[in-house]
Formats: structure tokens, C-alpha cells, sequence
């Protein structure tokens, strides 16, 4: 594990350690106090790192992106927030945009500019790490309570790839791991992280690792959130594909 620092917005170093596979996450809102509550909405989450928090009132060119994979955008006091993502994907990264009052306009003005994710700002922000772990997967993240506001180009877009897959290549390529490996993704398919996983099953955390990442070979998918996401879509069904 490499320990790495930077130097936040107000000049005080950060430590902190992250593994390679960590999601790199910058939050960024003009309310100091909502900063800190995503904070805290993502800390421990498994698989990622917090590096830093953005004044959004800031020119983007003083935002400290370096590094960063997902930007969680929510910015109550800008009418239109969405004019900043366009910059951001510019800088290569995703963009998750959390607001109070959404309407069709400004759902189909996010997805146009190119955010990765549209998300109701709940005072619990439960689902935020499931949200950026799905954004830096590749996938546009919408929450439930605004799917009937999105264009029809955004609700395709809004249905994972691994969704999208013919249902004979799914059989094929979930039939192709081992009882063990099928075991693990339903553990985690649960919702269960690494650790607790691990728990259930009896073993390390290594050993849960090491079937995820031969579980990530056999199926062609980059993550294991895309993994699990096969294996969802499997268990849904009244007759698993290797039953």
C-alpha cells in the first residue's frame, strides 16, 4: 500500500493511503458544511479515497484534480451547476451532480453536458458510495426517484453495458467460473464488502480478492462492480444460468 500526500486548498498536507484500485474522489460544493457531510458520507467506504474538497465557487483551473477519478458536484447556490461539467470531463473525469430540485430540463441538461450520474441530495446520502464506485465504473448513475424525468436517451444510457449483454453470452460466461467464484459475487452481490464478505465465507480477505480477480478474467468486465452486476442480473432470474 503506497502512502502518498498533497496539499489541500487551504495549505494544510494531506496523508493518506490508498491502494492503486481506490476510486479518487474530489468533492466539490460552495457550502463548506455540505463538504463536510459528503465527507462523512464517504468515509470508510470500501474501494474509496476522499482526496480532496473544492471551493466550486473557484475557477475550475484552482480545483485540485490531479489524481481525482469521480467529482461529486453539489452546488445549492449556482443556478445551474451543470455549466461546470462540461470542463470537468474536459479534465477526464466523472462527474456526479447532487441537487434538491430537479426537473426535466435540468436532468436532460446534466446528461447532455456529460454527467456521469444524477442524484436527489438526501440528508443521509445513503447510496453515494454505491453511486461513485458505478460512475468511475463507466456507468451513468440516476436515482430512482428521477427516472421519470429523464429523456429517453438518458434512461438508455442509465442501463448498465453488462444489462445490455445477450442473455446466452451471460449463461456462458457466468458458467465459466467456479462454484467458489460464483459463491464470492453472490456474497457480494448482497451489498457485503471485502471484510464482511470474507466473514461470512470463512476466509481472508486476500482469498475473497484473489476469486474476484479471476472471477474479473473470465467474465471480460474491468471491475468487480460490473461483475456483481452480472451476477444481479443472474440471481434475478427464476433459473440461474449454471443451474
Amino acid at each position: 500500500m503506497e502512502t502518498t500526500a498533497r496539499r489541500s486548498e487551504n495549505g494544510r498536507v494531506l496523508r493518506y493511503e490508498s491502494e492503486a484500485s481506490d476510486v479518487g474522489v474530489l468533492l466539490a460544493d460552495a457550502d463548506p458544511v455540505s463538504r463536510h457531510v459528503l465527507a462523512g458520507a464517504l468515509h470508510g467506504a470500501d474501494g474509496i479515497t476522499v482526496l480532496d474538497t473544492a471551493d466550486s465557487g473557484r475557477p475550475l483551473h484552482r480545483w485540485p484534480l490531479d489524481g481525482v477519478d469521480v467529482v461529486v458536484l453539489a452546488d445549492a447556490f449556482r443556478p445551474r451547476p451543470a455549466s461546470l461539467v462540461p470542463g470537468l470531463v474536459h479534465h477526464g473525469v466523472r462527474v456526479l451532480l447532487l441537487d434538491t430540485r430537479w426537473t426535466t430540463r435540468t436532468v436532460g441538461d446534466a446528461l447532455s453536458a456529460g454527467c456521469a450520474g444524477v442524484l436527489v441530495k438526501d440528508p443521509e446520502i445513503g447510496r453515494l458510495a454505491t453511486a461513485v464506485r458505478a460512475a468511475a465504473a463507466g456507468y451513468v448513475v440516476v436515482s430512482p426517484e428521477l427516472m421519470g424525468l429523464c429523456p429517453p436517451t438518458g434512461r438508455a444510457a442509465a442501463q448498465p453495458s453488462a444489462r445490455r449483454r445477450g442473455d446466452r453470452s451471460v449463461g456462458l460466461l457466468l458458467r465459466s467460473l467456479t462454484e467458489r467464484e460464483r459463491e464470492v459475487l453472490t456474497v457480494l452481490a448482497d451489498g457485503l464488502s471485502t471484510r464482511e464478505a470474507a466473514g461470512r465465507l470463512g476466509v481472508t480477505p486476500a482469498t475473497v480478492k484473489s476469486h474476484v480477480s479471476h472471477a474479473l478474467t473470465k467474465l471480460s468486465v474491468r471491475n468487480r462492480l460490473e461483475a456483481v452486476l452480472l451476477m444481479r442480473r443472474a440471481l434475478d432470474e427464476d433459473r440461474p444460468p449454471w443451474s
